[in-house]
C-alpha cells in the first residue's frame, strides 16, 4: 500500500458496512443493492481503493455478510482492503472493533491518521478526502458536515416547540483523527461504558476539538428507498463542485 513513488501514506480508512437493510426494506444489507449497476459497497471501495493518499482498508462487516464481503473484494480486485472483521451490536462498536484491527500499525507508527467512513456513502469526492486528511493532521480531528438546510426545532417534555438556533451543521463522512488520538478516546470511553454517536463524539468527550471540512450535498448516506432513487441520479448527473472550505473548530460536547 504505497503511492506510485514507493512511499507510504501513513493514511487508514475504515468502512463500516455493518449495518442491515431495515429503513430500506430490504432483506439484504444495504450495501449490496445495486447503483447504476454496481454495488454501493463496491462505489464505496472503489473510491478508497483508488486513492493515492490511502495506505489500507480495513472494512467491516456482519458476520452473516463475510462471504459476500470477501467474493466483492476478490471480484473488484481491491489490493487495498487489507482484512474484513466482524461488527459489533452498534454502530460505535463497530468502529473500534474497525479501529483495533489497526492497532499494532498505529502502535509502529505506520499508520498515523484514521478515517472512519460509512459503507453506504459512495459519493465522497477525493479532493474532500484529501482536504481532511491535512486537516486532521494539522488539528488532529476533522470531519465533513454542511448546512443544515431546514429549519430544525427541539421539543420540550411538555410538548411545546422551540427553535435549534442556526448554527446548526450535519454531519457527514469520512471523519478523519490522528490515530493515536482516536485509539486513546475509544479506549476511554469503553472504560467508561461511553456509547457515542459516531467517532467525533468519542474524540469530543475527552475535551478535543473537532474542525469542520465543508461537504458537499452530494455525498449522501444512503439509507431510504427515497436515497436509492437519488443516487441514481447522482451517477447520472455528478460533477465535480467548488473546492471545500476550512470552517474552524466544533465546541466540545460535554
Amino acid at each position: 500500500m504505497r503511492t506510485v513513488d514507493g512511499t507510504r501514506t501513513g493514511v487508514a480508512v475504515v468502512v463500516v458496512a455493518a449495518g442491515g437493510g431495515e429503513r430500506m426494506t430490504s432483506q439484504m444489507n444495504k450495501v449490496f443493492l445495486l447503483v447504476g449497476g454496481k454495488p454501493i459497497l463496491a462505489r464505496t471501495l472503489d473510491l478508497f481503493d483508488g486513492m493515492p493518499i490511502v495506505d489500507s482498508i480495513i472494512l467491516v462487516a456482519r458476520p452473516i455478510d463475510r462471504v459476500l464481503c470477501e467474493a466483492l473484494v476478490r471480484d473488484g480486485a481491491y489490493t487495498k482492503v487489507r482484512r474484513i472483521v466482524s461488527g459489533g451490536a452498534s454502530r460505535h462498536a463497530s468502529e473500534f472493533r474497525g479501529l483495533l484491527a489497526l492497532e499494532d500499525e498505529v502502535g509502529s507508527g505506520l499508520v498515523d491518521t484514521v478515517l472512519i467512513h460509512d459503507a453506504v456513502r459512495p459519493f465522497v469526492a477525493p479532493d474532500q478526502v484529501e482536504a481532511l486528511v491535512v486537516e486532521a493532521r494539522a488539528t488532529g480531528a476533522a470531519i465533513l458536515a454542511i448546512p443544515a438546510g431546514e429549519g430544525l426545532v427541539t421539543v420540550a417534555d411538555d410538548g411545546t416547540v422551540h427553535g435549534a438556533g442556526e448554527d446548526l451543521w450535519v454531519a457527514q463522512t469520512p471523519q478523519a483523527f490522528g490515530a493515536s488520538l482516536l485509539l486513546d478516546a475509544h479506549r476511554r470511553a469503553a472504560e467508561a461504558d461511553f456509547v457515542g454517536t459516531d467517532s467525533s463524539s468519542v474524540v469530543e468527550r475527552i475535551g478535543h476539538p473537532v474542525s469542520i471540512v465543508m461537504g458537499r450535498p452530494e455525498n449522501i448516506k444512503i439509507t431510504t428507498s427515497d436515497d436509492l432513487l437519488r443516487a441514481e441520479f447522482i451517477v447520472e448527473e455528478m460533477s465535480d463542485g467548488p473546492r471545500s472550505a476550512h470552517l474552524g473548530p466544533l465546541t466540545p460536547r460535554v
